[in-house]
């Protein structure tokens, strides 16, 4: 019997398997020999790819480097720019490498234009657009957009800096610095703090403490001239803001035989002139102060009015009175404010010999008045001046203004309010001698404007043996005399403005306000120009502007904005431009005075001087009229501390930026003379924002980069329509 093994069938041999795999094996191998091949091809084709697209890159950024440099270079050539179309700066140029060999097959395109704010209001900016490209077209395309420096980005610029003075210790600047010349701190240690740059051409000399590094050795800055901004007058005529100030000497008016004028002084000729004063009103009533809210005011003197009634000019030490009230500035523009019935009123020196007045100011809240106090006001001598004008709101005013009503509104026997000059007899308003309702005795507030203003002699007598003061206007003998118109408010020459409720504005004072800016000024292009100076300053501003004289110009008291400039950023920006020198008056507003007698100062209040804006001088600088003048220190007065410095005058606070052609005039001396220096930076000047069509240095800073989709830029007419977009001029 057979075993089971061997009943069951051998097994058959597998014959050429052993090939099949080899060839497997063989063409995987070649498989993967294949694809590294071809990864190897691709990742050198990828990398010539990744290095030519460098190469176009590096291409396009250099060129924008090029033109940079370019128009930075040859700022006249900058200026030249067309404000239409572009400029090919280079065509088919090549690009080298580090070594200076020339960058094969690659080639670029350079143009530049004037984009965005063609016409220069807020700021001239150039585009730079730059194409590389090859025989297969455009491979990339970079743009450019930069701005140019404007002189408002400086805290405190000098042309010229004189090698006789020097800043310093107690001094400080606190936004950027730069002179042509060589910037001088004083050898005295620890000298002058400055928080910003430094920069000078020459050098840097004495002892200062530095916040950053400062610079030598830079490039001059081309300082404006005159003809350089002749454009601006045409400006201003666009949107009816080009003035002529009135002007002229003659001889002084006269009330009764006495001389009225505000110049005391004898001069057998006074000088006329012309002041501004800045203003807001919420024209449509939404509660809010916009841009267009911001006005402008223009008072003109009359013929025989001097120029120290617009000022308000009273001596440093005025002469003690004697048979006749003093000087007619301080009788007329001088007194203080009293709250009646929760309102202030502003009552004039030469009225307070007035019974209604003395019972009217016995009724104040702030400040307080006593019986003994009106005791002495109805003497009129030289203690009851120093009554009245010691207290805390006491101040004076320049002529025209509406607080002034008591001195410069004149009425007929009647009550009725007169503007002839041959009404007689003529009285003040409210007038003692006279019947008149109470509702008409009252004093001056912000509200009771007077399109003119009349001043007359009123002869009270100082001693209280004599009869007690009328308010009726005459001579020395007691004769009634004519009162004289000493000036009035330019009316608006323009469109009309929208009716203004009662509640917002009185009806009368409308058609003086000069609307600066759209929608009520629709040709304005941001630019106030007057042909001559010297124009006198003040007020509250709202805006974005520039104002410019050819002259000098003085602020004759505080100009701010409607908000404090390091609060509100960039919501007001003011360039004021002078041809000549700009000045902080020497006057009574702000300055404090000495009383009748001296020793004691008066006009408590006004002591500073504040001012928001960026000021400019063509042939000067900005300074302080008679910085040596008035009570010193060592003379025993009342001093004011600015910081931690006693002066007679206080501080002359600027939030804004001072830039000079050269040093001129000082702002404070030995023994706390002048008003001492507490400026700061606007920080809209930190970003390069100006006034409109404040004056640029020439110089330009990157603005913002862009890349461009290389599609879009093929041809000429591709980037002559690109440049027009960048216009808004699409289509024209």
């Amino acid at each position: 019997m057979r075993s089971q093994e061997q009943t069951q069938a051998a097994p058959r041999p597998r014959r050429g398997s052993a090939l099949v795999m080899v060839l497997v094996l063989t063409f995987a191998m070649a498989a993967l020999a294949l694809s590294a091949i071809y990864l190897s091809a691709s990742g050198s084709t990828l990398s010539r790819l990744y290095e030519r697209e460098r190469d176009f890159k590096y291409a396009a950024e250099a060129a924008l480097a090029l033109g940079k440099s370019r128009v930075n270079r040859d700022a006249a050539f900058a200026v030249a720019l067309p404000d239409t179309g572009y400029t090919t700066l280079v065509s088919n140029g090549t690009i080298t490498d580090a070594q200076g060999t020339t960058v094969p097959r690659v080639r670029y395109d350079l143009y530049v234009g004037v984009t965005g704010d063609t016409i220069g209001i807020y700021g001239r900016f150039l585009t730079l657009i730059s194409r590389a490209y090859d025989a297969g077209g455009t491979r990339h395309v970079r743009r450019l957009d930069l701005s140019m420096e404007s002189f408002s980005k400086y805290g405190m610029f000098v042309d010229i800096f004189p090698a006789t003075l020097c800043y310093g210790t107690g001094e400080f600047i606190r936004g950027r610095a730069h002179t042509n010349t060589t910037w001088r701190s004083c050898a005295t240690s620890p000298g002058p703090t400055y928080f910003d740059t430094v920069s000078a051409v020459v050098a840097i000399t004495g002892t200062a403490t530095y916040t950053y590094p400062n610079l030598t050795g830079v490039s001059a800055i081309t300082y404006p001239t005159v003809p350089a901004l002749a454009q601006l007058p045409v400006l201003a005529t666009s949107g009816g803001l080009n003035l002529a100030p009135v002007s002229g000497s003659v001889a002084p008016l006269t009330s009764g035989g006495t001389n009225v004028s505000g110049n005391t002084l004898g001069a057998a000729t006074v000088r006329r002139g012309t002041r501004v004063f800045f203003d807001t009103v919420d024209v449509n009533g939404d509660g809010i102060v916009q841009q267009e809210d911001g006005m402008m005011m223009v008072f003109d003197a009359a013929a025989g009015v001097d120029t120290s009634s617009l000022r308000a000019d009273v001596p440093h030490t005025p002469a003690a009175t004697a048979a006749v009230l003093g000087n007619i500035v301080l009788q007329t523009q001088c007194g203080a404010s009293f709250t009646i019935g929760g309102r202030k009123q502003f009552f004039t020196v030469n009225r307070f010999r007035e019974a209604w007045v003395r019972q009217a100011v016995k009724g104040s809240t702030a400040p307080l008045v006593t019986n003994a106090d009106t005791t002495s006001m109805r003497n009129g001598n030289a203690a009851a001046q120093q009554l009245i004008l010691t207290y805390g709101t006491a101040r004076c005013y320049p002529v025209g203004d509406p607080h002034l009503m008591l001195s410069e509104r004149m009425i007929d026997g009647t009550c009725a309010i007169t503007t002839s000059a041959a009404t007689s007899p003529v009285y003040l308003w409210g007038a003692q001698a006279l019947a008149c309702a109470t509702a008409q005795r009252y004093g001056g507030q912000d509200t009771t404007f007077r399109p003119t203003s009349w001043r007359c002699t009123v002869y009270q007598p100082a001693q209280p043996t004599l009869p007690a003061g009328s308010g009726q206007c005459t001579t020395a003998a007691g004769v009634a005399a004519t009162a004289v118109n000493v000036g009035g408010w330019r009316a608006w020459t323009g469109t009309a403005l929208p009716t203004i409720a009662t509640t917002r504005l009185q009806t009368v004072e409308a058609p003086y306000l000069w609307p600066m800016f759209k929608p009520y000024n629709l040709n304005a292009m941001g630019i106030i120009h007057f042909t001559s100076g010297p124009i006198y300053a003040s007020g509250t501003f709202r805006g974005n502007m520039t104002l410019y004289v050819l002259g000098t110009i003085t602020f004759i008291d505080d100009l701010l904005y409607d908000a404090d400039p390091a609060v509100v950023i960039c919501r007001n920006f003011l360039g004021v431009i002078g041809s000549g020198q700009i000045m902080v008056a020497d006057n009574a507003m702000n300055r404090p005075r000495l009383l009748p007698g001296g020793g004691t100062r008066f006009l408590a209040p006004n002591f500073h001087f504040n001012l928001n804006a960026v000021a400019m001088s063509l042939a000067g600088d900005f300074g302080v009229e008679g910085w040596n003048n008035g009570p010193s220190i060592a003379s025993g007065t009342q001093t004011t501390v600015c910081g931690p410095t006693s002066t007679s005058g206080g501080c002359l606070n600027q939030t804004g930026g001072t830039i000079n052609k050269t040093f001129v005039n000082a702002t404070t001396g030995g023994g706390g003379l002048g008003l001492l220096e507490n400026r700061s930076v606007d920080p809209c000047q930190l970003t390069n924002r100006k006034p409109p069509f404040f004056p640029v240095s020439g110089r330009y800073l990157d603005n913002k980069y862009y890349e461009i989709d290389p599609n879009n830029i093929e041809t000429s007419a591709d980037v002559r329509h690109l440049y027009q977009r960048l216009r808004g001029r699409v289509g024209t």
